[in-house]
């Protein structure tokens, strides 16, 4: 969509900056977990917790919800956040206070994370939910007026009863 583009050239334009390329790759690795669902429970129930998780975290970021999207990742997850954002040099407590310090340095606004997250021309498939135990893996799709832009595969752990985010494996960009 139109508006998600600022959001990704600030995105871009911050992670050249020396200072905060390693707090970025971890929030990005986090924006890019987007997959994740709510309690435990059968192969059935896992797919639409996935799901609901999936669509839930996009929902979390356009409404600049970051404590929902801290508490649908892994705590390893909100760990590697906090850790990058101090390695960053920001003085940061917690995941939801990383994102938003984060976000603030690169000038990043609610209203662009907003736009990225909710654009109407952005389309999320979810291809493939693979559950072992305690942990899963999900591939999705997003396409933009008909052409693939991205494929990413991320690796979810089921924490507390819950499904959680916890790092993207692979993702490629197209076009």
């Amino acid at each position: 969509g139109l508006g998600a583009r600022p959001a990704r050239s600030a995105l871009r334009e911050w992670h050249h900056r020396p200072s905060m390329k390693t707090a970025l790759r971890l929030s990005c690795v986090c924006l890019g977990c987007l997959v994740l669902a709510a309690c435990g429970g059968s192969a059935t129930s896992n797919r639409q917790q996935i799901t609901n998780l999936f669509n839930g975290m996009y929902t979390a970021f356009a409404q600049g919800n970051y404590s929902q999207v801290c508490t649908d990742m892994s705590q390893r997850q909100q760990d590697n956040i906090v850790s990058g954002a101090r390695r960053a040099g920001l003085n940061v407590s917690s995941c939801t206070d990383a994102f938003t310090t984060l976000l603030e340095q690169a000038g990043v606004s609610r209203a662009q994370i907003a736009k990225a997250f909710g654009a109407s021309g952005i389309q999320r498939k979810l291809d493939s939910v693979r559950v072992h135990g305690n942990q899963a893996t999900v591939t999705f799709t997003e396409t933009e007026k008909g052409q693939k832009t991205s494929v990413e595969t991320d690796a979810l752990v089921r924490e507390g009863g819950r499904w959680r985010a916890d790092r993207v494996l692979k993702r490629s960009q197209s076009g």
